[in-house]
């Protein structure tokens, strides 16, 4: 379930929630507003591959429209089989070594992103440094402390953005590599 809160003037009568296919806006839910009238909540329940872009929100205050919202993308993941990482060299490395990180799919995508740790908001990816049609490339030219831990990847094609891979394998690089260090 995703919920979307849009925030208006008050005394708004209704709320709507628009998503954006092919440049083309459609309302996806029309609600009365909360607070009086100052919010809605919208709630998207067994969400489907289809649901996935962006969504924008307005609000009607008497015969008038408000302007569009800013665009908030709803991403749907576990659409696309998992890739596979892999590191090399393996944990025979030895400290300030380069390492690679392969991020491997049987699917055709063309966007591969590495994460250190988990997933979050305010932890950014890794770019490759090189992709091809089934591999993301991943180069660190000398593995530092601060880089040691898990790393998994996901992967999606430009012509959807919105659909992503499930998570990959989880990668420990070179646990042994923290004793080198100290």
């Amino acid at each position: 379930m995703v919920m979307y809160l849009c925030v208006g003037s008050y005394g708004s009568q209704k709320y709507r929630l628009i998503q954006e296919i092919h440049g083309r806006l459609h309302t996806v839910k029309r609600v009365d507003p909360l607070w009086d009238g100052r919010g809605a909540m919208f709630n998207l329940t067994n969400l489907v591959p289809e649901q996935a872009g962006p969504y924008v929100c307005i609000y009607e205050f008497g015969r008038l429209y408000s302007k569009n919202s800013d665009k908030i993308p709803l991403i749907i993941r576990d659409i696309l089989e998992s890739p596979f990482l892999w590191v090399f060299p393996s944990s025979s490395a030895v400290p300030r070594q380069a390492m690679y990180f392969h991020c491997n799919s049987t699917l055709s995508l063309d966007k591969y992103y590495l994460y250190h740790g988990a997933i979050e908001a305010n932890k950014p990816f890794i770019e490759p440094l090189n992709v091809s049609e089934h591999e993301g490339l991943f180069f660190f030219r000398e593995i530092h402390r601060h880089q040691l831990g898990q790393y998994l990847c996901v992967a999606y094609h430009s012509r959807n953005p919105y659909h992503l891979s499930s998570l990959s394998n989880k990668e420990p690089p070179l646990p042994r590599l923290l004793s080198d260090l100290v």
